[in-house]
């Protein structure tokens, strides 16, 4: 008897489902139609249904924002610690580039034989001179007296614009404008613009040119500093300041 209640449960399934698939005028189509696809369609569409997604409650919402912030908070300190490392590692950088120019310097006076007089070994005549001046200078300049120093490199310039002294005295006032606190980055880049267009064939060339690139570099001029860095390399290969000079054009392409 259960046995025939189940078949009789089944015959009435499929006379349900037939009937729900008649054709729009309600005469029952032609082809056979399978009752076990059509109780896999309407699985199929539950099954769809249980896939979509849950709407996240308004806590949840705010629990997934509160660890993206905390997350955004970490990467935040990551990278300003990044930053702190390699501003110390520029300065550090910087200092050194500086302490090599001024050993060329040091070496370049020597090679050129124009070791510093102190000034009581001057005469009242050579004071007042050119040549006088400009070892006065560099003796402040060595003292670490920049401002009596530009004065006086200031005064060469105006005093003796066709002196011999001329170029070194630019050099070193682009040199101190660019180092001495406050500094005037604008008054060493035309100083040192004046030296390379006026004296190309001066012997302090090459690191005026470099120097001019880091200023420009300062300046915030990046391209113009390249050009200036490259020319150095290109123009004097063997020259210690070309060798700096592609150091620090390196940490700017």
């Amino acid at each position: 008897m259960v046995l025939a209640g189940l078949v009789s449960l089944g015959e009435n399934h499929e006379s349900e489902i037939s009937d729900q698939i008649e054709s729009p005028d309600g005469e029952t189509p032609t082809q056979p139609v399978d009752a076990l696809q059509v109780l896999e369609t309407d699985a199929g569409r539950l099954t769809e249904v249980d896939r979509q997604p849950r709407e996240q409650s308004a806590d949840e919402r705010l629990l997934t924002l509160f660890t993206r912030i905390q997350t955004l908070e970490r990467e935040y300190s990551i990278l300003h610690g990044r930053v702190e490392e390699l501003e110390h590692l520029y300065q550090e950088e910087r200092h050194m580039n500086r302490r090599r120019f001024l050993d060329i310097d040091r070496r370049l006076r020597e090679q050129l034989g124009s070791e510093l007089a102190p000034e009581d070994a001057l005469t009242a005549e050579d004071i007042n001179s050119e040549t006088g001046m400009y070892r006065r200078g560099m003796a402040f300049v060595d003292a670490e007296e920049y401002i009596q120093a530009a004065e006086l490199f200031q005064q060469i310039v105006d005093t003796f614009p066709n002196g011999d002294r001329v170029p070194d005295a630019m050099y070193w006032l682009a040199e101190i404008y660019r180092n001495v606190d406050p500094k005037d980055l604008e008054k060493s880049r035309q100083f040192f613009v004046q030296m390379v267009t006026l004296y190309s064939d001066h012997a302090r060339i090459p690191e005026a040119l470099a120097k001019l690139g880091m200023v420009y570099h300062e300046l915030g001029n990046v391209t113009r500093a390249l050009e200036y860095l490259d020319r150095v390399i290109a123009e004097f290969p063997d020259h210690d300041a070309a060798r700096l000079a592609d150091t620090y054009a390196q940490e700017l392409r």
